[in-house]
């Protein structure tokens, strides 16, 4: 086991170093650890004042993950943290690098707090379904007051030590290391004979509530109807730390945190937490010595265009070619159209923006392919080009792949998934190089065997196809996307297809006596939100309305209408969707379930609090699905039919969850 902590005496004062590489997670052992070396420093009669360190980068970046999905016991950091707070020795925290949530929650227990002053700290709970479980959000109020508090509880985002509004978390900024930093402050408390003060009887942030009354009112308005949890409990944690004594606020916490633990939501965004970070740590290109400075980018058109910006904005020199001379202008001036609207939503600069064309060259094709080290064909017709040997040249557009392809999700200067597409023929400097620039983008890279149609193609087409499935059975296009909007999916499937645009599902295949619903509006003359209207009416300036229109047209060919509650209609398209999931599995297209997840998420809009579809299929019960899916009476029986990857699934009494390793 890992040695999880350090412990020595110098000059009077007890150093307790958190030691736990790379980031000093707080994981039971270190706990233990700390709590045997407080009771040494407390027993020690030549100990005059605690100090708090973290060894390496950074003093802690919070818990493993992993420690949730066992008993989620917060109760040990908790106990940790009311023996340093009722220390009758002064305990010092010595802050560097991160201390992010458990980390934070134990540094606000010291009675101290010295940081560097490029410090980040911040309480990212929320950002998992969680509420701080040992006493952060008692703390924290009681040091820079309820405003702050729910700020930086709420947003779930790291923030500087020099923040103003953080002011009173910390009572020093040192630039010296830690130790030295640490040391000074506390040969200050001995000097000037300064005892103990426990976070725990500080109020003086929480003095008027009456000030502060109406800030709880304002936030709880902005959550009301979030169909996350975590917030609002978060706010009542917050308040009552201003209203009840510290015992009895930190009695509702832990009530909140465990709770919040065992919660499906929890569940779900720890689920899409690990699957992303899956997905970083094994998306990485395995040669060694690999570079990528200048990427080459061929083709003219809108794709072309986001692909140049996207690469600008990473830092990278871009060659970008056409086959004819005439476009260059009109390329320029659309690159820095893109460019402009990245400074619109602040995002970049000017200066940024210059800096960024700067680093453009553009010309003919065969000219622009010669010093870069990845070609990216961004439009059709740039096959022939001829690229220095060992170059890879990777196909950016839709359609067949035969070796590699690299499949942006839209809009690609903001997206962050693209699934790196590996074709029949592809080799390992191509894969290298196509992780390399997904790594370089900072995108999240996952990997897809097939010839071309990509995951969220393919699990897109099977939404398109159960939702289809749902009107032909006697449901409004409105009424299934309202069961999945209050299901909390934000673009339900006929939105989705609206702003998609129509087009590419009109020539999905439907079995026999299924309707395809995007051909049957377009022949009424209806081609999506961008060109008047689709499933839905846009009038200026609102939202997506229901047609009459398209009601008529639905109405005129189907069915008589048949009624199937919101629940059934929700749980027959995640179904479908697990459905098509495992059939991807089985194909040999993706690795893990959680890899769909993450594409669902990012290409679909797919509510990342329910963690994607599989997740969702496994917390529904794939049983529960599996019989929805044998119940629903449609004639695209080898659609609805159960994988028998699910059935076997079930019949072992497992989940998706138990193939993502």
């Amino acid at each position: 086991m890992a040695e999880t902590g350090k412990y020595s005496v110098i000059d009077g004062v007890a150093v307790m170093l958190l030691h736990h590489p790379p980031v000093n997670a707080l994981t039971p052992a270190v706990i233990l650890a700390l709590d045997t070396q407080l009771t040494q420093a407390l027993d020690d009669p030549a100990v005059s004042e605690i100090l708090l360190i973290g060894e390496g980068r950074v003093f802690c970046s919070g818990t493993e993950i992993a420690e949730f999905n066992s008993d989620g016991d917060a109760a040990p950091l908790a106990e940790l943290c009311q023996r340093l707070e009722i220390s009758p020795k002064p305990v010092v925290a010595a802050l560097h690098g991160l201390a992010l949530g458990p980390g934070l929650e134990l540094a606000m227990a010291a009675h101290y707090r010295v940081a560097h002053p490029a410090t980040q700290v911040g309480l990212p709970e929320v950002k998992l379904g969680l509420v701080p479980g040992a006493g952060g959000s008692q703390r924290l109020p009681r040091l820079v007051g309820p405003k702050a508090a729910l700020d930086l509880l709420l947003s779930g985002a790291s923030r500087s030590v020099r923040d103003v509004a953080l002011k009173g978390l910390i009572d020093r900024l040192d630039d010296q290391p830690p130790l030295k930093a640490g040391q000074a402050f506390c040969r200050s408390l001995r000097d000037a004979d300064v005892g103990p003060r426990p976070t725990r009887d500080r109020r003086e942030a929480l003095a008027g509530f009456a000030a502060y009354q109406q800030d709880f009112v304002r936030r709880r308005a902005q959550i009301e109807g979030q169909p996350e949890t975590a917030p609002a409990e978060i706010v009542n944690c917050v308040e009552a730390a201003a209203l009840l004594p510290f015992d009895a606020g930190s009695e509702y916490e832990r009530a909140a945190y465990e709770a919040s633990v065992v919660s499906d939501q929890s569940r779900a965004l720890r689920h899409a937490f690990f699957a992303e970070r899956r997905i970083s740590q094994t998306a990485k290109p395995q040669a060694e010595g690999l570079t990528l400075d200048t990427v080459a980018v061929l083709g003219a058109g809108g794709l072309a265009t986001q692909i140049a910006a996207a690469l600008l904005l990473a830092g990278l020199r871009v060659d970008w070619g056409v086959q004819d001379s005439q476009l260059l202008h009109d390329c320029h001036t659309r690159l820095r159209q893109t460019l402009d609207q990245t400074i619109a939503v602040g995002r970049l600069d000017t200066a940024g923006r210059d800096k960024a064309l700067a680093r453009l060259s553009q010309g003919l094709s065969a000219e622009m392919v010669t010093r870069a080290g990845i070609v990216l064909h961004a439009a059709r017709g740039q096959g022939a080009v001829p690229v220095p040997d060992r170059t890879p040249r990777l196909v950016c557009f839709a359609g067949g792949v035969d070796q590699v392809g690299l499949r942006f999700t839209p809009p690609v200067t903001l997206s962050r998934l693209v699934e790196v597409v590996e074709g029949p023929n592809a080799n390992d400097a191509q894969l290298d190089a196509a992780f390399l620039l997904a790594q370089k983008l900072n995108r999240l890279a996952v990997h897809t065997v097939s010839g071309g149609v990509t995951i969220a193609e393919r699990m897109l087409a099977a939404c398109h196809r159960a939702a289809d499935a749902l009107v032909d059975s006697g449901l409004s296009p409105y009424e299934v996307d309202a069961a999945m909007l209050s299901w909390g999916w934000r673009r339900p499937p006929f939105q989705l297809r609206d702003l998609l645009g129509l087009e590419p599902t009109a020539s999905l295949v439907r079995a026999k006596g299924a309707q395809n619903w995007t051909s049957v509006i377009m022949a009424a003359g209806r081609r999506g939100r961008g060109q008047g209207g689709g499933f839905y009416d846009y009038p200026t300036g609102q939202g997506p309305k229901p047609s009459r229109a398209v009601l008529g047209a639905v109405n005129a060919v189907r069915p008589a209408h048949r009624g199937m509650s919101k629940a059934t209609a929700q749980a027959l398209i995640v179904a479908a969707m697990a459905n098509e999931g495992a059939r991807i599995l089985a194909d040999g297209w993706a690795a893990y379930p959680s890899d769909i997840d993450v594409v669902c998420m990012y290409a679909m809009d797919f509510p990342r609090w329910r963690g994607g579809p599989m997740m969702a299929a496994d917390l529904m019960g794939l049983f529960t699905a599996v019989r929805a899916m044998n119940a629903f009476d449609h004639p695209d029986d080898a659609f609805w039919e159960p994988h028998k990857l699910v059935n076997d699934l079930v019949k072992n009494g497992r989940g998706f969850g138990s193939l993502n390793g």
